[in-house]
């Protein structure tokens, strides 16, 4: 088992090796400017549309991956407006208790590293609402880089099973595997 694990890693580790150049930085610009040249990173050609029994939950599951997008793009400024429409459709219904503070922490920040360090608490509270609603159509994939936040590692759902990392973006945009499928 642990030989298997040892080879899962050094696989991902190879693969999380990568640099597109689909996002360009000006010398002046932070990380949290980022100019995005017409190129949607978050683009893949399987994506699957999830339908849950509960429409107001399909709604709430969808603003989480547009705030996903936001960040695989690395853009801070779409990263808060996401956050904000998310934290609004859960306002009413966040049986998780910190969801809403912590979408808050994404949209009243300018700074993507901040942002992602908080979509992985988001992360886990979505997925945690997505094992308590039905899926009546199609499939959402776990997803897993080991390499985010210094080695820690993190997750985050997706509609694809090809990988677009939130963690990294362009820096390493399909860093990560997919864990699970979830139906």
């Amino acid at each position: 088992m642990k030989k298997y694990l040892l080879i899962l890693v050094v696989i991902t580790m190879f693969s999380c090796k990568e640099n597109t150049s689909e996002i360009k930085t000006a010398p002046s610009q932070s990380t949290t400017e980022v100019e995005v040249t017409g190129t949607d990173l978050n683009h893949t050609s399987s994506k699957v549309d999830v339908v849950f029994k509960d429409q107001t939950f399909t709604a709430v599951y969808h603003a989480y991956l547009h705030l996903k997008g936001s960040l695989v793009n690395t853009d801070a400024i779409k990263a808060q407006e996401t956050a904000k429409i998310l934290q609004t459709k859960v306002r009413a219904n966040d049986t998780i208790g910190n969801l809403v503070k912590t979408l808050e922490i994404i949209s009243n920040s300018s700074d993507v590293k901040a942002q992602r360090v908080a979509f992985e608490k988001v992360t886990a509270a979505i997925e945690t609402l997505v094992d308590q609603n039905v899926i009546i159509s199609g499939a959402i994939y776990k997803q897993y880089c080991p390499m985010a936040f210094n080695g820690k590692g993190a997750y985050w759902l997706s509609d694809s099973n090809e990988v677009r990392n939130p963690y990294f973006g362009d820096q390493m945009l399909r860093c990560g595997v997919v864990e699970e499928e979830i139906k």
